[in-house]
Formats: C-alpha cells, sequence, structure tokens
C-alpha cells in the first residue's frame, strides 16, 4: 500500500515518521520524504511484504549499524501495516549528489580530475570499511551511489541487501556487473564484491563497461544464453593482453577510445592484470580495496605532476 501525505508511520523502536512526500520510486517500493523528530530524513517503504529472511537481515543490519558515514544505513524500522508491508528509515541524502548514472550519460561532469579519483577512493574505502565490518554488499552496481562532482564525495545507498560474509538473501546483482562465478550459479560474497567494484572504477574513469566490446556488440540478441557467456563463461576484457576478440569499436565505443590513453599507465596496468583471465577465475586473487586505493592514489600524483609541469 502506498502512503499519504502527513501519515504517521510507528516505528518499531517506539515514536513515529511523518510522511511528506515521495521522492522516487523503484523496483521494491518507494522512497519517501519523512520527518522524524523534527529532521528531515528518508523513508524507503517496501510494496510488498518482506520474506522472513530479507526481514531478519535488515533487524541485523539496524543491530551493527553503519559501517561507515558513507553509507546512508538503515536506521529504524517500521511497524507492519494491515498489509504486512514495512519499511526503514535512512539519512536523506544531501544537496549536490547525483546518482551515478548521470555521469555515466555525461549528464553531470566531476569538476576536475582529482574529484573523479576523490570519488575513486571514495567508494573504494567504502567498501574496505564494508568488508572488514563483517559485510559483504552482493548487489553492486551503477544504481547503488550518489556522487558530489564538485568534491567527489559519496554515498551509498540501497543497502537493503548488504549481507554478513556467508549469509545472502537469495538477491544475486544485477546483470552486467555480478561475478562471473556469480553468473554461473555462485552466490554472491566479498570476494564477488570486488569484481563488481573494479567495474564500476572502470565505468567511473572510462564511461564504458570493461567486457562491451566487439564481441559482445555482435550479439545478434542479449538472450540469456548469450548473457551467460559474455559476462559469465567467455567474458574477455576490451584490452586483454592475450586476446583481441572483445576490443572496443569506434563508433560505438567512444568514451573508453578517447579516454584510454588519457589515464596514466599504473591504473591502465592494474584493470589490464585485475580483468584478466587468471584473476576472473579465480575469486581469491582480486585485488583487495586498500591495493585499489594505492593505484588511484600513484595514478593522482603521476597526474598531479604532469599538470605542474
Amino acid at each position: 500500500m502506498e502512503l499519504r501525505t502527513n501519515q504517521k508511520i510507528d516505528l518499531r523502536d517506539g515514536g513515529s515518521v511523518t510522511v511528506l512526500k515521495p521522492l522516487g520510486r523503484g523496483g521494491q517500493g518507494i522512497v519517501y520524504l519523512v520527518e522524524l523528530g523534527g529532521k528531515k530524513m528518508a523513508l524507503k517503504w517496501y510494496l510488498k511484504p518482506l520474506t522472513e529472511a530479507f526481514s531478519r537481515n535488515l533487524e541485523y543490519n539496524v543491530f551493527h549499524g553503519a559501517p561507515s558515514d558513507a553509507f546512508l544505513w538503515p536506521e529504524h524500522l517500521t511497524v507492519k501495516d494491515e498489509e504486512g508491508c514495512c519499511g526503514y528509515i535512512m539519512r536523506l541524502r544531501p544537496e549536490g549528489y547525483y546518482e551515478f548514472g548521470n555521469f555515466l550519460l555525461a549528464k553531470v561532469r566531476f569538476k576536475s580530475f582529482r574529484a573523479m579519483l576523490s570519488a575513486a577512493m571514495k567508494i573504494c574505502e567504502g567498501f574496505r570499511m564494508l568488508h572488514l565490518s563483517g559485510f559483504s554488499y552482493q548487489d553492486l552496481n551503477d544504481g547503488n551511489f550518489f556522487i558530489n562532482p564538485e568534491t567527489g564525495d559519496v554515498l551509498i545507498c540501497d543497502n537493503d541487501n548488504v549481507c554478513a560474509q556467508g549469509q545472502t538473501t537469495g538477491i544475486l546483482g544485477k546483470a552486467r556487473y555480478m561475478a562471473p562465478e556469480v553468473v554461473t550459479g555462485g552466490t554472491p560474497d566479498k570476494l564477488s564484491d570486488r569484481f563488481s567494484l573494479s567495474v564500476m572504477l572502470f565505468l567511473l574513469f572510462f564511461g564504458s563497461h570493461p567486457f562491451e566490446g566487439k564481441w559482445v556488440a555482435g550479439c545478434p540478441c542479449m538472450t540469456e544464453e548469450f548473457e551467460k557467456k559474455c559476462y559469465g563463461t567467455d567474458l574477455v576484457f576490451i584490452y586483454d593482453r592475450d586476446n583481441d576478440k572483445n576490443r572496443p569499436v569506434k563508433g560505438i565505443h567512444s568514451n573508453v577510445i578517447l579516454l584510454w590513453p588519457v589515464f596514466p599507465k599504473v591504473l591502465k596496468d592494474a584493470f589490464v592484470g585485475e580483468f584478466s583471465q587468471e584473476r576472473l577465475r579465480n575469486p581469491h586473487s582480486r585485488m583487495l580495496e586498500s591495493k585499489w586505493q594505492d593505484v588511484i592514489a600513484r595514478a593522482r600524483d603521476e597526474i598531479d605532476r604532469k599538470s605542474v609541469v
């Protein structure tokens, strides 16, 4: 059931929120602007009753709290309505932050290379803290980030699918972002998170998908069978050292063709290594978030030196 303006929604830990207006709608539910004790917050309201496993996982996340301030984390759970629907309260996204997809569509641009690199560092730090806190994200994709283009600050949203490492709510992830072992039937965990993180970083820097070149573009129709091959069993990095079958195509993959030569070698080498067949097939060999931070810092220093010169 959708909520009404000025409707009071009780919280499980006491008190209530007042619904002010809807902010957005997604596949699972609606996000509302609400007021809690005089403070503006956001309420994600599910339009269907939650499964017992999903509900228990939300309770666990609320109890343990956010890994860092970068997460728009569930803070309170609501009481169920007469249809069994409920929701959770989280911090409101501040002004000046835009969805990651807006950057991919060039609707929003970073103020500078430094702001872009800062965003990459913040994303890595968020997932470093998440994994250190014993969680895995499990559904990392381009809809999970709000970024400030001026400063590169990052907020991580949609944290209702986050699970304790070794647990799952049954959510496998979003097509094109899932690790190959998940595409072929495995269970998401912090290792598959690291694959998805690398995909997100590549998209952030180069505005193109790392596994979508001429081979994928040549698929007559992206059926479930082709999707499993292109992103699971047979995926090939567009700049794979040993296999050129999936190189970027002029006129289709213009962003990466233009930007690949611009970035420092240390960053490009990191992606070539991370997306090598060896690491794609061996999840335990994937780069830690701290290693990505080191690579990005070195790339930033090189860009800074060149700008001075």
